[in-house]
C-alpha cells in the first residue's frame, strides 16, 4: 500500500459538530501531525486510526515541538483529544524519553498514563507497573530505580511509588536495595533533588568489625543551596545498636565558615548514650558604625565526648579523632592597621588513669591579648612592638586557679654592613604578674629584660646566621637581679647558629645549635653545647621526595631521628618512614605505603599501610617487632557504581572489614569547593570522597 501523510490540527477548545470533515488552520494554534502507513477517520466518532510507522509531533502555538510519539499503531480523538496507543509506543519531549507497553495521551490538559513504562532522564531509569503523568511530573507504582543501563541491571531500588518531578526532585518509598537480585537494605524513603545545584548522594557502607559486630553506615548527603551542605548519619552495628548523627557545613566567602558534626549511640544494655561532637566557626562582623575602621570576627572550636574511648570505637578515620582529649575555644578579635585585640575564652579536659572519665585540664578563661604591628616612637631609626595577656588560668598541674598577666616591649632594627652581611640587634622588657589564689593569696611581679644580636652572611647558595641571646629576670616585687637564686637569674645567655643551604632548586639542609655561657653553670663542654638540629630534603625528580631531620645530643646521644621518603604520585606510590626518640630509645617506629593501578585505564587500585614497633636488644640484635596498624584498601570501579574494601587493624581493639558502595546515581559534583574548604578548614585528614569522622 503506497504511504499516505495527512497533517490534522488539533484545537484546544471542543471540536463543534460538523456534517462534513473540514481540516482548521493550523496557523498560530496548538497543533498535531502525523504521518502514518495507513490512516482512517471516522467522522461520527471523530477518531483517526494510524498504522504502520507511526509517527504524531505536537506543536506549540509558536511552532515548537512539545511531544514526538512513534509507535505501530495509534488513535487520535479529536472529541476527547486523547491519543490512545494499544501496542508498544515511545514518546520524546523535553525532560525525557518513555517507553510503554500502551497507554494514552490527553494533549488538551497534557496528562496521561502508561502501562509498564520506562522513563529515562539526567542518566536514571524509572519503570513502573503503571505510571501516570502531568503538567506537575511522572507517578510510578510497583516501581524500580537504577542507572545501569544494563539488563537485567547491576544493582536497582525496587519502590512501591516514585514521584518524579522533572527538573526538581524524585520521590521513593518503601524501598529495597538489590545488588543484582540479592536484597541487601531497606530504605524507608529516598529523595534527590534533580538540580545541578543541589544534589543529594547517598553513601552506604556495609562492613564487619571484632567489636561492633557486622555494621551498614549509611550517609545522606543534601546540599541545600552554593553556601549550605547537610549530612544525615544512619547507622546499625549488630552487637551495639542503632547510631544516629549528622554534619552541617556553611560558607560564605570572606563572611562565614561554619561546620557542626554530632553523633549518639545508645549500646545494647547500657542506660546512658555515648556521644561525641566536634566543629568550629569564623565569623566576621560589619561595621559596628561608619566612624570605626576596624576589622571586628569571632571564631571558635569544640570537640566534646561522652567518655574517651567513643572516637576509636566508632570513628577511625580520623587520626585525631581517637585522641581521647576534650577541648574548647571561642574568641572575638578586633583587628585595626595598627593593633589586634583579642578576647578568649580555652578549657581541656583529659582522660583519667583507667580511661573512663574526664579529669580537669589546662583553661584560661577569660583571656585577653593585645598585640601591636611594628611601629617607630619619636621618628628613632628602631622598630617596637608591644605585647600583652592578662587571663584567669588554670595549668593541667595546678589545683587551683591563678590570675596571671604579661607585658612585653620589644626594640630592634636591621643593619646593612655590606653586601653580604646584615647585622639585627634587639632588646626587650617583660612584666609578669601572677596572683596565685591557692590557700594564701600572693601577688608577684617580676620583671625580666634581655637582647640579643643575629649577624647574618647572604650566598646564592644559602645564609649562615651567628647570634647571641640574653635574658635576666628581676627579684620578685624589686627593680633587682635575682642574683641569690641557684640561677643567678640568668634565664639565657647563649651564642647561637644556623647554617642554611640551597644547593639546588630541589633540595636544602639546614644545621643549628646553641652554646650555653650562663656564668653559674659549672658543666663542661658536651653539656654546655645544646642538641644539634640536622634537616636534609631532597627530591632529583618530581615524583620522588627525600627527608630526614636528627637532634643529636654531644652529651646523651640521639634526641630524635625521622626520615621520609616518598616515590610516585597519587595513585602508584610507595613511602617508607622511621622514627627513634630518647624517650624510648630502644623502640623505632617504621610504616610503609603504597598505592598501585596496573594501567592508567584500569577499573581497580590497591592502596596498604603498614606501621610497627621494632625492639633492639643492642645492635643489630632484634628484641621484637610489634604491629600497631595493617589496613589494606581495594577499590574498584564499576560502569555505574564505585566500591571500596577495607581491611584494618589497629591497636585499641580495632579489627575490621567494610565495603563502601557509592552509586553512579549518588555520584557528588566534580568540583564541590564547599567540600574542599570543609576539608581544608575542618578536616584536614580527610581523603578525598570520604564523608564520616567526628
Amino acid at each position: 500500500m503506497p504511504r499516505k501523510w495527512i497533517l490534522a490540527a488539533l484545537l484546544l477548545a471542543p471540536a463543534a459538530p460538523a456534517a462534513a470533515y473540514e481540516l482548521p488552520s493550523s496557523t498560530g494554534t496548538h497543533h498535531v501531525s502525523f504521518d502514518a502507513d495507513e490512516a482512517g477517520f471516522n467522522e461520527y466518532t471523530r477518531v483517526i486510526n494510524l498504522k504502520g510507522d507511526v509517527k504524531l509531533q505536537e506543536f506549540s502555538p509558536e511552532g515548537k515541538e512539545l511531544k514526538l510519539i512513534r509507535a505501530r499503531e495509534l488513535a487520535v480523538n479529536m472529541a476527547s483529544r486523547t491519543v490512545t496507543a494499544p501496542g508498544d509506543f515511545v514518546m520524546d519531549d523535553d525532560s525525557g524519553t518513555v517507553y510503554g507497553k500502551s497507554g494514552f495521551y490527553d494533549y488538551g490538559s497534557d496528562s496521561g498514563f502508561v502501562r509498564d513504562g520506562s522513563f529515562q532522564y539526567q542518566g536514571f531509569i524509572f519503570k513502573g507497573r503503571s505510571v501516570s503523568f502531568g503538567p506537575d511530573g511522572y507517578v510510578y507504582k510497583k516501581a524500580s530505580l537504577t542507572s545501569c543501563d544494563r539488563e537485567p541491571p547491576h544493582y536497582h531500588l525496587s519502590s512501591s511509588r516514585i514521584y518524579l518531578a522533572p527538573g526538581r526532585y524524585f520521590l521513593a518509598y518503601n524501598n529495597v536495595f538489590y545488588l543484582g537480585r540479592i536484597p541487601i537494605l531497606y530504605l524507608p524513603v529516598v529523595y534527590k533533588p534533580m538540580g545541578r545545584i543541589t544534589p543529594f548522594v547517598t553513601i552506604l557502607r556495609p562492613g564487619y568489625d571484632q567489636r561492633n559486630g557486622a555494621f551498614i553506615k549509611s550517609t545522606f548527603l543534601y546540599r541545600a543551596g552554593p553556601l549550605t551542605r547537610a549530612k544525615l548519619f544512619l547507622d546499625y552495628f549488630s552487637r551495639r545498636g542503632l547510631g544516629t548523627g549528622g554534619e552541617l557545613d556553611y560558607r560564605k566567602p570572606e563572611k562565614d565558615i561554619t561546620d557542626i558534626s554530632l553523633y549518639r549511640i545508645r549500646e545494647y544494655g547500657m542506660s546512658k548514650d555515648r556521644w561525641g561532637a566536634n566543629g568550629g566557626y569564623w565569623h566576621l562582623f560589619n561595621r559596628f558604625n561608619e566612624s570605626d575602621p576596624a576589622q571586628y570576627y569571632s571564631q571558635g572550636y569544640f570537640r566534646l565526648l561522652s567518655d574517651p574511648k567513643v572516637n576509636n570505637d566508632f570513628f577511625r578515620s580520623n587520626p585525631f579523632a581517637v585522641s581521647p582529649d576534650e577541648q574548647a575555644s571561642v574568641a572575638v578579635t578586633r583587628k585595626t592597621n595598627y593593633t589586634i585585640t583579642h578576647l578568649s575564652a580555652s578549657g581541656t579536659e583529659t582522660k583519667n588513669a583507667d580511661s573512663t572519665a574526664f579529669q580537669k585540664g589546662a583553661s584560661a578563661i577569660p583571656r585577653l591579648d593585645f598585640n601591636t604591628v611594628p611601629f617607630k616612637v619619636l621618628k628613632l631609626p628602631v622598630l617596637n612592638t608591644f605585647s600583652a595577656y592578662a587571663e584567669d588560668a588554670r595549668d593541667s598541674t595546678t589545683t587551683y586557679t591563678q590570675q596571671r598577666g604579661d607585658m612585653n616591649w620589644t626594640m630592634t632594627q636591621s643593619v646593612r654592613l655590606g653586601r653580604r652581611f646584615s647585622l639585627t640587634p634587639s632588646a626587650f622588657y617583660d612584666q609578669s604578674v601572677a596572683v596565685s589564689t591557692d590557700s594564701a593569696e600572693r601577688v608577684d611581679w617580676v620583671g625580666r629584660y634581655g637582647g640579643g644580636a643575629t649577624l647574618r652572611y647572604d650566598r646564592l647558595w644559602g645564609s649562615l646566621d651567628l647570634g647571641y641571646a640574653y635574658k635576666r629576670r628581676l627579684l620578685a616585687n624589686r627593680l633587682q637581679d635575682d642574683s641569690g637564686a641557684p640561677d643567678k637569674g640568668q634565664e639565657a645567655s647563649s651564642l647561637l647558629s644556623q647554617l642554611f643551604v640551597i644547593p639546588a632548586p630541589n633540595s636544602y639542609w639546614k644545621v643549628s645549635t646553641s652554646y650555653d655561657v650562663r656564668t653559674f653553670y659549672t658543666a663542661g663542654f658536651n653539656r654546655r653545647l645544646q642538641p644539634i638540629t640536622a634537616e636534609l630534603y631532597y627530591s632529583p625528580r618530581p615524583n620522588l621526595d627525600i627527608f630526614a631531620t636528627e637532634t643529636y645530643s654531644v652529651y646523651s646521644g640521639t634526641r630524635s631521628f625521622v626520615a621520609q621518603a616518598n616515590y610516585g604520585n597519587s595513585v602508584n606510590y610507595v613511602g617508607g618512614g622511621i622514627a627513634n626518640y630518647s624517650t624510648d630509645g630502644r623502640s623505632w617506629v617504621i610504616s610503609h605505603t603504597f598505592g598501585f593501578r596496573p594501567r592508567a585505564s584500569s577499573s581497580w587500585r590497591l592502596e596498604g599501610v603498614l606501621r610497627y614497633r621494632l625492639l633492639l636488644d643492642g645492635g643489630l640484635n632484634f628484641g621484637g617487632i610489634s604491629f600497631f596498624e595493617k589496613a589494606v584498601t581495594l577499590y574498584k570501579d564499576f560502569h555505574d557504581f564505585h566500591t571500596k574494601l577495607d581491611f584494618r587493624e589497629r591497636s585499641g581493639g580495632v579489627k575490621e572489614i567494610f565495603f563502601y558502595v557509592n552509586l553512579k546515581m549518588n555520584a557528588p559534583v566534580p568540583q564541590d569547593n564547599l567540600e574542599e574548604k570543609s576539608r581544608e578548614y575542618w578536616h584536614p585528614w580527610r581523603k578525598e570522597g570520604e564523608e564520616r569522622d567526628l
